[in-house]
């Protein structure tokens, strides 16, 4: 992972969301009403995500890329009925629209790069 220090910063453009990938850590600044559902903005230490969790999104559906810390697997569930146990209202989450595959795409390989190790999953 040394090398990826190195590396600029690689910033993609989510639904209502920014997210940093930097060397170290996971930036994500929330805008509009996302900073009422989640913090306006979260640091994860890439040393810190245990799992990747994913939903693909459609043309119906918003997808999602979730960063689980050893504290998330504990407590969130897919459908989890409260703000604190749902992937949705977790502040590692990232939501993406069907016109935004792409950007998913592109974080979830990023990730996959950032952190080889790392399980994924669909969420759910």
């Amino acid at each position: 992972m040394a090398d990826l220090r190195k590396r600029e910063p690689r910033t993609i453009k989510a639904h209502l969301a920014t997210v940093t990938l930097r060397g170290d850590r996971v930036e994500i600044r929330r805008s509009g009403l996302a900073r009422i559902a989640a913090e306006r903005h979260t640091v994860i230490p890439l040393a810190d995500i245990v799992q990747v969790q994913w939903k693909d999104p459609t043309m119906l559906v918003n997808g999602c890329v979730f960063m689980a810390t050893a504290e998330d697997v504990k407590t969130v569930k897919a459908l989890g009925t409260t703000k604190e146990t749902a992937i949705g209202g977790n502040s590692h989450t990232v939501l993406f629209t069907g016109y935004q595959r792409r950007r998913y795409a592109e974080l979830r390989a990023a990730l996959k790069a950032l952190l080889p190790d790392v399980p994924t999953a669909p969420a759910g």
